[in-house]
């Protein structure tokens, strides 16, 4: 199944080819993130020299419209847009920390966290996570 990731704000596809590129900011460092669209795969492609360390809550925006991703579910969580090649949409969101592998997915009729952190997190109305693995 194939999805497609889209900034909140300006609706920009921020998976054009194989990774969803974000814009990244550690105080005054910025830089290109590049993620894996696959739930639960967290390899990253940092710049060089960029200087994370386990930990830093990371701040993100689109690489389009520059709009900051953060989630009205906390400081600590970006979040963006999905939609499948099935059509399932809805929004997903992930940890700023780096470090922590926690992602949750939330669509009309389910909520799935996927990553060893998530088992950590209650999902945002108060219940526990239901992982998909």
């Amino acid at each position: 199944m194939k999805r497609t990731y889209a900034c909140p704000h300006c609706n920009a596809v921020l998976n054009p080819n194989v990774k969803i590129v974000l814009r990244a900011r550690l105080k005054k460092r910025t830089g290109l993130f590049l993620f894996s669209p696959k739930p639960g795969n967290y390899d990253v492609f940092v710049p060089q020299g960029f200087g994370l360390e386990k930990g830093h809550r990371v701040e993100f925006a689109c690489p389009v419209c520059g709009a900051d991703l953060t989630s009205s579910k906390g400081k600590n969580w970006a979040e963006i847009l999905f939609s499948s090649s099935s059509g399932a949409r809805g929004s997903v969101i992930f940890s700023k920390i780096y470090g922590s592998h926690a992602t949750c997915f939330i669509t009309e009729e389910k909520v799935r966290w996927y990553g060893e952190d998530a088992r950590e997190c209650t999902n945002f109305w108060g219940a526990g996570p239901d992982r998909d693995q």
